[in-house]
């Protein structure tokens, strides 16, 4: 038979290795995370009860989700770090913070209607940032002022948390909280900034009203403004949350709502306002901004490096250690030996800005092996000027080092040597 021209003699082919297929979890995802959800209700159950210490072991028996990753906000746990660190020594307005916290993040009221209005008042769906949908408006009700005042006051999620929520034991220690509901909008312009204080003028009454320094005043000059809600707990004046600085020239038209306060920013501060808060329990500005103020005499500290958090601890301590050495102005009055822009631009105090190092979860533990006798003088300095609740932090340090057995500090101000009883000798020397 003859050949077929056509017919083609056999030649082996070419095999390409087949690609590996990737497997896909295609069980329900409600499934796949229940343990983490139910857990989750646990620890929201035990908050609202005000017992942060359990809250705190709940979450470091499980803290990485199904897929390996973190499962909870890092700014949850930072705070139930900072109420477990004080402990007995955290003051009423604390536990008010935490009240306002869980409230935000439980989202009761209309947390749907209040984050179309912050999305819209930024400027729209195209403003958000995140790796999906979901990432976005976390995103949201994370870091955006307008939906945290929305969802809080606006539409009554801090009402309805501490009607149907709250634990008497977490509003017995967050004295005056309930009142916190109805606090109006305000606007204040910055009239003197003390070590432990703040004085405001309040344009609406136009008096001048006092809060405790936390911070809010740290990036103002005198006469900027700052709009917010002012409210007591247990005889102290603070915000309830974080302040929103607002240029002075866009607060003629004032009108005492977070939509309005947000158009008179513009686009590009909106864009600020939804990013950069945080919300702190103890402070009034964001660990990252604050750790670009001041700039301890450290080689090891760039402000790079501190900018991304990779040496934050490292930084608290530095600058605590700084104001205990008198390199930074820590009271406004010019008597430093530092040399930073900031420190002698206008002599504005930096307690604040020491107190929220003193508070950062890992920073008592890092100087306390660190402070010797001879730093007795100067711990006490610092309990005198911060505000509560760093004070007592340092007068806890003051009452814990190993090698101290008693100190005779005469009050108001020492006037002779400091004498410091050493636990081997017995005998007093001067510190």
């Amino acid at each position: 038979m003859p050949t077929s021209r056509h017919r083609r003699k056999g030649r082996t082919r070419r095999t390409t290795p087949s690609r590996p297929v990737e497997k896909v979890d295609r069980r329900d995802p409600f499934l796949v995370n229940a343990p983490w959800l139910r857990r989750m209700l646990e620890v929201d159950s035990v908050e609202a009860r005000g017992d942060a210490v359990e809250a705190l072991r709940l979450i470091e028996e499980m803290p990485n989700g199904p897929d390996g990753r973190p499962w909870w906000r890092p700014s949850r746990i930072r705070r139930l770090r900072q109420i477990v660190d004080l402990e007995d020594a955290a003051p009423a307005w604390v536990w008010a913070r935490w009240v306002v916290a869980q409230a935000a993040q439980a989202t009761p009221g209309n947390p749907n209607r209040a984050l179309e209005v912050a999305v819209a008042t930024r400027g729209g769906r195209s403003t958000l940032w995140g790796v999906d949908d979901t990432d976005a408006q976390s995103k949201v009700m994370d870091h955006d002022w307008v939906y945290r005042q929305l969802v809080l006051h606006e539409y009554g999620g801090l009402a309805e948390f501490i009607r149907t929520r709250a634990g008497k034991v977490l509003l017995g220690r967050a004295a005056g909280v309930e009142r916190w509901v109805s606090a109006p909008m305000g606007g204040f312009e910055l009239f003197m900034e003390e070590a432990d204080r703040i004085l405001w003028f309040d344009l609406s009454t136009r008096a001048v009203v006092e809060t405790i320094n936390l911070g809010a005043a740290a990036m103002l000059a005198d006469g900027e403004c700052v709009i917010g809600r002012l409210v007591e707990s247990d005889g102290v004046a603070l915000f309830e949350s974080a302040p929103l600085c607002v240029p002075p020239d866009r607060l003629g038209g004032w009108m005492p709502s977070p939509t309005a306060a947000a158009d008179a920013l513009g686009a590009v501060m909106s864009q600020l306002v939804a990013r950069l808060h945080e919300f702190d329990l103890l402070f009034d500005l964001p660990q990252r901004v604050r750790r670009q103020l001041v700039q301890p005499a450290d080689p090891d500290l760039s402000s790079d490096q501190v900018g991304t958090g990779g040496n934050g601890q490292e930084y608290d301590a530095a600058l605590v250690l700084a104001a205990l050495a008198g390199e930074i102005d820590v009271e406004g009055d010019g008597d430093s030996d530092c040399t930073c822009e900031r420190c002698n631009e206008g002599s504005r105090p930096l307690a604040p800005l020491v107190a929220a190092a003193v508070l950062e979860p890992g920073t008592v533990e890092a100087l306390t092996p660190l402070l010797v006798a001879s730093d007795s003088r100067a711990v006490m300095h610092l309990a005198r000027v911060l505000a509560a609740p760093a004070d007592e932090v340092c007068l806890g340090w003051h009452t814990s080092w190993p090698m101290r057995r008693e100190v005779a500090w005469p009050t108001p101000e020492p006037t002779g040597p400091l004498l410091v009883w050493e636990r081997a000798s017995g005998a007093a020397v001067s510190a």
